[in-house]
């Protein structure tokens, strides 16, 4: 089935969040919403009425709608929670993981170690992203994998400077080796304990990103 409008516009949004062309404090222009999609407003605004729901909108009374801004505890309490979704997921993935995954996660990896060693923080994200999609699908829990998703969505503004402070690509993509390893290995304590550890420390980078940002 076609997706509604309201699906389309609010899946646009998604995606400017996703690649910050709408950064966290950012007023949106619901008229200008309108006119880009070529759409009323009533599909504009039942999208980010959605997007309210989610918590990567918010509507200020008298003031307009921003792009939610999170602050230093919520992103804390976010990859505290996130840390132990991705682990479970690793977890299971080590479990259950097929031959095919398991080549594909491994080239992953060598995706990740390239851009890791060139310095290149676009491409990391991506293959960073493809990374934890195939350890994922490798899980075989679509329950768990739609919450962890939905935590990283709300993070996601926040995750482009984070690949951008010195020395965090090599310290992520060592990471990274650590779980790939256990899982291939069939290891599931030590990929779920991998995994928690790196979605840790990137929390803590998370965490001095918005520390250093402007407040409104």
């Amino acid at each position: 089935m076609p997706a509604s409008l309201t699906d389309q516009v609010r899946a646009a949004l998604e995606e400017d969040l996703r690649t910050e062309r709408l950064t966290p404090g950012m007023a949106i222009n619901e008229g200008a919403l309108a006119a880009r999609f070529g759409a009323s407003r009533t599909p504009v605004r039942e999208a980010l009425l959605v997007l309210v729901a989610k918590g990567l909108v918010e509507i200020r009374p008298r003031a307009g709608i921003y792009v939610r801004q999170l602050g230093t505890r919520e992103i804390v309490a976010m990859m505290e929670g996130l840390a132990e979704l991705e682990g479970v997921l690793a977890r299971l993935a080590a479990g259950r993981i097929n031959t095919a995954l398991r080549a594909a996660l491994q080239q992953a990896l060598a995706r990740t170690q390239t851009c890791a060693e060139t310095g290149d923080a676009n491409g990391y994200m991506a293959a960073n992203t493809q990374l934890h999609e195939l350890i994922y699908e490798a899980s075989g829990n679509a329950f768990i994998v739609e919450q962890t998703r939905l935590v990283r969505q709300r993070i996601a503004p926040y995750r482009g400077p984070m690949f951008e402070k010195p020395g965090r690509l090599v310290r992520s993509q060592a990471e990274h080796a650590a779980v790939v390893g256990a899982i291939c290995a069939g290891d599931a304590e030590a990929a779920a304990e991998a995994m928690r550890q790196h979605i840790t420390a990137g929390g803590r980078a998370l965490a001095d990103i918005v520390l250093t940002m402007p407040v409104d």
